[in-house]
C-alpha cells in the first residue's frame, strides 16, 4: 500500500540520518491537517524511543494544538501547503484574554504576561488541546475541590493500570499516580481550596495557593500526598457515610467531588442505591458535580458507579487512561485526538460538561462548533469532515451485543451532516433528541 504521506513529505531520515533541526510538526494530507509522521519519528529519536504522542492512531488523528507555539507551527504548515492561517477557536481566545487579567493570573501563582506560556507548557507536556483551557478555568468557580480516597484493604490488590516503567500497579498506587497527575494540572490553575481525605483515617489534607507559584505549590502538595500514601490501605469501604458527611459539611458551598475507589461500598446494593439517590436528589448539582475515578481490574465491582453516572445529573465515571481511550475510540473514531491530557481534563471537569466532555460515549458526533471549541482551533470543513467520516467508520465497526448497540450502529448520522456542521451543540438537533429518546425507552 502506498504511503499516504509520501507526496506531502520528503524523507529527512533517509540513510538513517537523524536531522538536527526538527521537521515541521504538522502537515496537510489530502486537505486535512495532522501530526507530521516525520516529526513524530524525529521526536521519538530525540526522546530515546518514547512515543511522541499518546493518541491511538496518529496517522488519522486531527492535530493537537496545545499552546501558542503549536498554533504558530500549525499556521506555518497550512501556509506552506498553500492554505490560509487557522484561527484559534472562540473558547481559546476568550480563555487567553481571561488569563491575562491580573486577578486570575495571581490566583494561579503567575504573572499576567507569563501565565499563558506557563500553562501552555504543562498543557504541551500532557498534550492537552488548547480549547480545554476554557473547561479547566471552570474549577476556579468552586469553593472546594474534594478528593476522597478509598483506603480499604482491597486497594492493596493489583489493577490493570501500569506505571511509567510498564509495571502493574496496585490500586493504591494507581490512585496515588492519578491524583498527582491531576494535581499537576491544578497547580497551574486558579482554585480556592483542594482537600484530600480518606474513608478510614481522620487525616484531611488542605491545600491552598497562599501566593505560591505552581512549582512551589506542587512540591508541597506532592510531599503531603506521598507521605499520606506511605501508610498502606486497610479497613472497609464506608463511602456512602463519607459522602453524606461531605454534603452535610459543605452547607451550601460549591464543591466538586472526586472519589478514587475500587469496589462496592459497605452495605452492598443498598448502599449503592443510597449513593445513587443522594446524587440524583442533591441540591444544585451543577455546583456539586461528582466524579467517580475507578481503580480496578474488576469492572463488575464498579458497575454501580457507571449506573450512578447514567441517572444522576452532573456525574461522571472515569477509568484509567488505557480503558478510557479504548472507549472513546469505539464511540468517536480515530480522528478525535484523545490524548493523556484530554483524559486528565475529562477526569477533572467532564462531570461539569454534560454536553460535550461527558457525552463522548453517547455515540453522537460532536458538531463542528463543539469540536472547534474543544480542540481550540477553527477547523476547516475538510478537518471536520475527516472527523465525521472517522466517527461513521467507528460506528459501522461497532460490535452489537445489545439492542442499544444495534440502535447506535444503524443510526443514519450522515443524513444530518449539514446540521452537525452548523449547530452549536448536538443536543439541539431533532435527530439527536429522537435518538436519545429511543435509547432511553430501551433502558426502561
Amino acid at each position: 500500500m502506498p504511503n499516504p504521506f509520501s507526496k506531502a513529505l520528503s524523507n529527512p531520515f533517509s540513510q538513517n540520518k537523524i536531522p538536527t533541526e526538527p521537521p515541521k510538526k504538522y502537515v496537510k494530507v489530502n486537505g486535512v491537517m495532522k501530526l507530521n509522521p516525520e516529526y513524530k519519528k524525529w521526536k521519538e529519536a530525540q526522546d530515546g524511543g518514547k512515543p511522541a504522542t499518546t493518541v491511538s492512531n496518529p496517522s488519522q488523528a486531527l492535530p493537537v494544538v496545545t499552546n501558542m507555539e503549536d498554533h504558530e507551527a500549525l499556521n506555518d504548515a497550512s501556509l506552506a501547503a498553500g492554505g490560509t492561517e487557522i484561527p484559534l477557536s472562540e473558547s481559546s481566545n476568550e480563555t487567553i484574554l481571561m488569563m491575562q487579567e491580573p486577578e486570575i493570573s495571581v490566583e494561579a501563582g503567575m504573572q499576567p504576561d507569563t501565565m499563558v506560556d506557563e500553562l501552555g507548557s504543562i498543557l504541551n507536556k500532557y498534550e492537552v488541546p488548547m480549547g480545554l483551557m476554557n473547561k479547566l478555568m471552570m474549577l476556579s468557580e468552586f469553593d472546594e475541590l474534594e478528593f476522597m480516597i478509598d483506603d480499604s484493604g482491597s486497594m492493596r490488590c493489583s489493577t490493570d493500570s501500569k506505571d511509567s516503567r510498564g509495571q502493574i500497579q496496585t490500586r493504591w498506587q494507581e490512585a496515588q499516580t492519578r491524583l498527582k497527575e491531576m494535581m499537576e494540572i491544578l497547580g497551574y490553575l486558579p482554585f480556592q481550596e483542594i482537600s484530600i481525605c480518606f474513608l478510614n483515617r481522620p487525616l484531611r489534607i488542605s491545600l491552598k495557593r497562599n501566593g505560591r507559584d505552581p512549582r512551589s505549590f506542587l512540591s508541597d502538595a506532592y510531599q503531603q500526598i506521598d507521605q499520606a500514601f506511605q501508610n498502606g490501605p486497610s479497613g472497609t469501604t464506608p463511602f456512602f457515610e463519607r459522602l453524606q458527611e461531605s454534603f452535610a459539611r459543605s452547607n451550601g458551598r460549591s464543591v466538586s467531588r472526586y472519589f478514587f475507589g475500587d469496589g462496592t461500598p459497605n452495605g452492598g446494593i443498598q448502599a449503592t442505591k443510597g449513593i445513587t439517590n443522594l446524587l440524583k436528589n442533591r441540591r444544585d448539582p451543577a455546583q456539586n458535580p461528582m466524579t467517580f475515578l475507578s481503580c480496578t481490574n474488576e469492572d463488575d465491582q464498579v458497575e454501580w458507579m457507571k449506573g450512578a453516572e447514567e441517572v444522576a445529573p452532573y456525574c461522571s465515571e472515569c477509568d484509567d487512561f488505557a480503558d478510557e481511550a479504548a472507549e472513546v475510540l469505539l464511540d468517536q473514531g480515530e480522528a478525535l485526538p484523545y490524548t493523556k491530557g484530554f483524559y486528565l481534563v475529562c477526569a477533572l471537569v467532564a462531570a461539569m460538561n454534560p454536553e460535550d466532555l461527558d457525552a463522548m460515549d453517547e455515540s453522537v458526533p460532536f458538531t463542528k462548533p463543539t469540536l472547534d471549541n474543544l480542540l481550540g482551533i477553527a477547523n476547516s470543513e475538510e478537518n471536520y469532515k475527516h472527523y465525521f467520516d472517522c466517527f461513521l467508520k467507528a460506528q459501522q465497526a461497532r460490535p452489537v451485543v445489545s439492542k442499544a448497540d444495534e440502535v447506535k450502529k444503524h443510526q443514519k448520522w450522515r443524513l444530518h451532516y449539514a446540521e452537525f456542521v452548523r449547530a452549536p451543540v448536538a443536543n439541539q438537533l431533532p435527530a439527536v433528541q429522537a435518538f436519545k429518546q429511543q435509547l432511553l425507552q430501551l433502558g426502561q
